[in-house]
């Protein structure tokens, strides 16, 4: 399993106990149905109808926001996502990452399937965790990738439509990298670029210098499989600005270094998934300037 973690000091964290479960003693059984019972015990929602157009149909994909506790990391105590908070990130998702890869690989063919990107390397279940996973060194899981199948986004309930939509559509595409490499692994010379500077679960405690060593964060230290994937989400949910910002910060080395490994992959992403990386980050912006017109409540579109 891979994780996009990020690293909190000096915040409390006990609000996050307030959505916590006290299951009552009583013989009395709760009067609704438990978020817990298999959706196929369940009556179709007007949410798993919209679900079933939006991501059965065109994508083959799970959006499990029912949290079935067999699927759930033991060794946390988590919480299930609120269904107002999984329909505004199954919306969130649906424009700015799965459609915006179908507007992305449509090249005007009509034989081609706009689709197909989509369909062969997305994973196919989305799983929706209310909580977050925070370590006992305070750090905090975002998401997590499970063997190229499923993508876990955590801390739904916390999700802020106004703040965090930006956050979500990165950590789906610091996840699907994660996916795509182990698919099709990037070449060596992406790792040889800054390999003396990978510090594994020591980044934590790195120093703030990451630009001039050439990372976009102190994350993608961590590894040559997290700078990928880190590389991969800042660049695609950034304008050119952005990134012509980041390399004046990195000075003459550290922009190099980037540059040379966004060269790589971009020549990793057209070889490998006959993928234009540009028009893709082309496109993610643009929606992600769009996502004020998305209508969060409506479920008959």
């Amino acid at each position: 399993m891979t994780h996009i973690m990020k690293c909190i000091s000096g915040y409390s964290f006990i609000f996050l106990l307030l959505g916590a479960f006290f299951v009552s003693c009583s013989k009395d059984e709760p009067s609704g149905k438990s978020i817990f019972v298999d959706a196929d015990e369940q009556s179709r929602s007007e949410f798993d109808k919209w679900l079933e157009r939006h991501y059965i149909e065109p994508y083959n994909i799970l959006f499990e926001y029912r949290m079935p506790d067999r699927q759930t990391n033991f060794g946390y105590w988590v919480t299930p996502p609120t269904i107002d908070k999984s329909i505004e990130i199954a919306k969130l998702i649906r424009f700015g990452t799965l459609d915006a890869m179908t507007e992305m690989y449509a090249n005007g063919d009509p034989q081609r399937d706009p689709t197909l990107f989509a369909k062969m390397y997305f994973p196919k279940v989305l799983f929706m965790v209310g909580s977050f996973e925070i370590s006992n060194t305070g750090a905090v899981a975002l998401g997590s990738a499970e063997n190229g199948l499923q993508i876990n986004i955590l801390g739904v309930n916390f999700f802020d439509r106004n703040t965090r939509s930006v956050d979500i559509i990165g950590l789906l595409a610091h996840e699907f990298t994660h996916i795509l490499a182990g698919t099709r692994p990037v070449t060596t010379e992406f790792k040889a670029i800054c390999e003396k500077d990978y510090v594994g679960d020591t980044w934590t405690s790195a120093g703030n210098d990451y630009l001039q060593l050439g990372f976009l964060s102190n994350y993608g230290r961590k590894s040559d499989g997290e700078d990928l994937a880190e590389l991969v989400a800042s660049y695609l949910t950034h304008d050119q600005a952005w990134w012509d910002g980041q390399m004046a910060l990195a000075g003459a080395s550290g922009s190099a270094k980037l540059e040379e490994k966004l060269s790589i992959t971009m020549a990793w992403l057209d070889s490998g998934f006959d993928v234009d990386m540009a028009k893709w980050r082309d496109v993610t912006v643009r929606r992600i300037s769009e996502i004020g017109s998305i209508d969060w409540q409506n479920l008959d579109d």
